[in-house]
């Protein structure tokens, strides 16, 4: 073995043991959280809490995201005016809907977003979730395009809750995407049957109404 096997062995195992005492923290509090969740300190739960911990760090370490590797300003600026001007007028009408909920039609709708990176699919799904009447249930990847099934207070009006959604993402799309994303275009927002080139058809007028 040359020299320079000999250091770099000796840097890997360097780095393993230094990447292990900051994981010790996190390995700590998982366990504290495992006794909380038994409601006693015992040897057992400590045990069980410490083996749950490295177990979740073991398959964390598997999972590694892909770094964004664009961001703008402005579009993100207007991102954040955007969504706080949709969740001013979304806590009205939950507000509404309290008062009168003879008029709350409920319902789950289907909403493709195209040509997204999981950056931008998880922005939009959180930021919808956030919005006071709206949450997003499930997302279902197709190739390029992230299902996401949306579940609604008041689904009277389904083109103009796919017309914020779409807001969001062409949006989340500038600020985030990067260069080479396609930008999402204004008839994206009409319902309709729609082909997509990898996926097959995908309907994205199709939700229920469960009242």
């Amino acid at each position: 073995m040359s020299g320079e096997d000999v250091a770099d062995d000796v840097t890997g195992r360097h780095l393993d043991r230094a990447g292990m005492l900051r994981r010790w923290p996190v390995v700590l509090a998982l366990v504290v959280m495992w006794i909380d969740l038994w409601g006693g300190l015992s040897i057992a739960n400590v045990i069980a809490g410490t083996i749950v911990g490295l177990a979740v760090l073991a398959v964390a370490r598997q999972y590694k995201p892909r770094p964004v590797q664009h961001f703008d300003i402005v579009p993100a600026l207007r991102y954040l005016v955007t969504f706080a001007r949709q969740l001013a007028i979304a806590s009205y009408q939950v507000a509404v809907a309290v008062v009168h909920p003879d008029r709350v039609r409920p319902g789950i709708l289907a909403m493709p977003l195209r040509h997204a990176s999981d950056a931008v699919v998880t922005l939009v799904a959180n930021s919808i979730s956030l919005t006071p009447g709206t949450l997003t249930l499930e997302i279902e990847r197709r190739g390029d395009v992230a299902v996401l099934y949306v579940h609604a207070l008041d689904l009277s009006d389904p083109d103009g809750v796919r017309a914020d959604i779409v807001a969001l993402e062409r949006l989340a799309i500038a600020a985030f995407g990067g260069p080479g994303a396609r930008p999402v275009q204004d008839d994206d927002a009409a319902p309709g049957p729609r082909e997509d080139d990898r996926s097959g058809s995908l309907r994205t007028d199709r939700h229920e109404d469960t009242s």
